[in-house]
């Protein structure tokens, strides 16, 4: 027997573009439901948590932040950064989730904040 189709949330607002593309704008109250989504959106909630502590730490108004000394370095390596999270008190993850996927997207993330800002000096 098939299943019942879920039935989505509506979103804040949309937007028809004149080719036929619809960009429909979302926040935390009206957010797709489905098979494994719930994850994703807690896992994207803790990713931009620790961006925003971590942010102010690698990147100014020029770019890349210069660090005082290596040990201030939080992303120096997987092992540090797992110690920064559990100490920081973060909700408590798989050991290997924290340093394989959260570490890097982190990572990623300052590394593109990064070059936007350098990209767009005069």
């Amino acid at each position: 027997m098939p299943r019942k189709k879920t039935i989505q949330p509506d979103p804040l607002a949309s937007y028809e573009f004149e080719d036929g593309a619809i960009v429909e704008f979302r926040d935390e109250t009206c957010l797709e439901t489905g098979k494994g989504l719930y994850k994703r959106h807690e896992y994207e909630a803790i990713r931009d948590a620790v961006l925003e502590q971590i942010f102010s730490t690698y990147v100014d108004k020029k770019g890349k932040k210069t660090l005082g000394h290596r040990d201030n370095d939080i992303l120096k390596s997987g092992y540090t950064f797992d110690k920064w999270y559990v100490l920081n008190g973060f909700p408590d993850r798989d050991e290997s989730q924290i340093r394989k996927k959260l570490y890097k997207d982190i990572k990623t993330n300052i590394k593109i904040y990064i070059d936007t800002i350098e990209s767009n000096k005069i």
